[in-house]
């Protein structure tokens, strides 16, 4: 844990560095780790820059009988300074609001009244008389939501008297007999209602389809966890986040143009849900298999039309030997430069550090045909001088693992290998797949990766190994993005 706060310490504080005055920051953490790092936040922001402690429900359950299910995250939210931005974001009203607040009727359809005052005493413009009416006699103040003023498109700026004005210009305002001593309120017209402000708590409630006023989803569906077995949306990332709860955020704290940065960003949610909403982006991971999963799942996949080099940029992979000579050398664990060349295989790479018993990664193939039972080849990759025991190694394990290999093994090297080593390959018996012979062993040089080389199996499909999620509704009812103008569900 200090480790970790340690190496957290250093990238927020680099991190306030970078944010302009109008930024924000949403750090997202397990329980066991926030209460130490909102006080390392409050340390490099300042506690008057605190703005919310989110909770975040992550799973519908977790049961354990010596407490209770631990099934929320902390998202904490924080501010550069008293410049930034923050905009309302809506869901649907409950049946049961409706029918208990919007009781009344006119020309416009059901309204219900609301105040646009507040308790207390105002000595600026707030607390003076407006068309006869004296707030500060009741002991109140004017005071127009925020919600109201961005739902009906007032400017935000003006002062309090200009805000009442144009609300009654608009014709919402009712205006109290003097003689009852009784402020004016407004007519809040359900048709012109985007629905109930987000609060601190974003908790997906199962089972409560049917109980919301004009949209067929559950309560907080939009920021539903990501289900273990069959869902859409799920890439099999260990982190991954439903993009509807970075949509929220970025709905929040951010407008069309404006620039996102997730130095963590994992498989790309935080980069799906920027491209969607207009906002440019920049993601940092230290996982190649990461950079790779985003590219041709959250870009590639979801955004046909963007092009590399043109639409948006990769930087630090490899696209040159020389490339993948520095990264080797600059690796003093390999495991970055098996990774990359394992994921640049459309494989899958083994992460973990330490004893991985010979097994770099595995590449996805259907012997059985595109819907048959999935086998997986084995990957080594050598980024030193080779050695015959290199291509024996490899021969082992994937024997060793023939049951989900059949024997197919793929050695990944920087350095080209001998004529031994080519011959040791060759001499071992070819593999037969619906009437057709595969080499075993093959022999990939990251030269030849480069060019577009890849191995020789059976119905290798490349695409199997970056699932295409089903993309997003980002329009459902009840969900309203604050940049475009508000029209009833």
């Amino acid at each position: 844990m200090m480790a970790y706060l340690a190496m957290m310490a250093l990238r927020l504080h680099y991190i306030r560095s970078l944010m302009k005055p109008s930024a924000v920051m949403y750090l997202h953490c397990d329980p066991t780790a926030s209460h130490y790092l909102k006080v390392i936040l409050d340390a490099i922001f300042g506690p008057q820059s605190y703005l919310n402690e989110i909770i975040w429900r992550r799973t519908g359950s977790h049961n354990n009988s010596g407490r209770f299910g631990p099934i929320h995250d902390v998202i904490h939210f924080y501010r550069k300074s008293d410049k930034y931005r923050h905009r309302p974001v809506f869901r649907p009203y409950a049946k049961g609001h409706v029918e208990n607040y919007f009781k009344n009727s006119d020309e416009n359809g059901r309204y219900w009244t609301n105040s646009i005052h507040g308790k207390g005493i105002r000595h600026g413009e707030s607390g003076k008389p407006w068309r006869g009416y004296d707030p500060t006699s009741l002991g109140r103040h004017w005071a127009v939501p925020s919600d109201l003023v961005e739902m009906l498109g007032i400017d935000k700026e003006l002062p309090q008297h200009e805000k009442l004005d144009a609300l009654a210009d608009l014709g919402v305002i009712d205006f109290p007999p003097p003689s009852r001593g009784a402020l004016p309120t407004y007519r809040q017209h359900l048709d012109r209602s985007p629905g109930l402000p987000i609060q601190d708590i974003w908790a997906y409630q199962p089972y409560t389809r049917g109980v919301l006023f004009n949209s067929n989803q559950a309560i907080d569906e939009d920021v539903r966890w990501l289900q273990a077995q069959g869902d859409d949306e799920r890439l099999g990332y260990p982190t991954q986040k439903p993009v509807g709860l970075l949509r929220r955020i970025l709905q929040a704290s951010s407008r069309k143009g404006d620039l996102v940065l997730d130095p963590f960003c994992g498989c790309g949610t935080t980069i799906e849900a920027a491209q969607h909403l207009g906002r440019r982006w920049i993601g940092i991971d230290i996982s190649p298999f990461a950079i790779q999963l985003i590219r041709k799942v959250r870009i590639e996949g979801k955004f046909p039309d963007l092009k590399i080099g043109e639409d948006f940029e990769i930087d630090g992979l490899p696209t040159t030997l020389d490339g993948a000579r520095l990264l080797a050398q600059q690796d003093k664990i390999k495991k970055a430069f098996e990774i990359w060349c394992v994921s640049t295989l459309d494989g899958y790479p083994n992460e973990k550090k330490g004893a991985d018993k010979g097994i770099d990664g595995r590449i996805k193939f259907r012997p059985g045909g595109m819907k048959g039972v999935a086998k997986y080849a084995i990957v080594s990759v050598k980024g030193g001088k080779l050695k015959p025991d290199d291509i024996r190694a490899l021969i082992a394990v994937a024997d060793r693992e023939k049951a989900t290999s059949l024997g197919f093994g793929i050695l990944v090297c920087l350095e080209p290998p001998t004529a031994k080593m080519i011959a040791e390959a060759n001499g071992v018996p070819m593999i037969t797949v619906a009437d057709l012979k595969y080499p075993a062993i093959q022999i990939i040089t990251v030269e030849e990766m480069l060019k577009g080389k890849r191995p020789r199996l059976p119905f290798y499909d490349p695409s199997a190994t970056y699932k295409r999620a089903r993309t997003a509704s980002y329009n459902g009812p009840g969900l309203f993005d604050v940049d475009e103008e508000y029209t009833s569900s």
